[in-house]
């Protein structure tokens, strides 16, 4: 990653049900990803990355354990949204949410 760039992580869990009704952007779609991806590209050019992680797929390492750990100590819900590593977002959000919170975030220059 070059500096300047944001990185937009979407950390969910697809084996937990926050919602039992169609809540929101199914980020564990990978049209929903692409799609994001593709929105991303366009509006922010490559000064903007996205990365998305099934903490129910991903392997155990010393990250994906302290995701874990802090779902479940603070009770978040998931999808997380997170922004150059820091949580903006806990629970569903859309893309359009996404977008305006990395505008923010280049806005403020963090």
């Amino acid at each position: 990653m070059t500096e300047g760039t944001i990185r937009i992580d979407i950390i969910d869990d697809t084996s937990r049900r926050d919602c039992d009704a169609a809540c929101g952007e199914d980020w564990s779609s990978q049209a929903a990803i692409d799609l994001a991806s593709h929105q991303i590209k366009n509006r922010f050019g490559t000064e903007a990355r996205l990365e998305y992680l099934d903490l129910s797929r991903a392997t155990t390492d010393s990250q994906t354990a302290q995701w874990c750990q802090m779902i479940k100590d603070k009770n978040l819900s998931v999808p997380l949204l997170l922004i150059n590593g820091r949580l903006r977002v806990a629970g569903r959000f859309d893309t359009r949410q996404m977008m305006d919170a990395v505008e923010a975030e280049m806005d403020i220059g963090t």
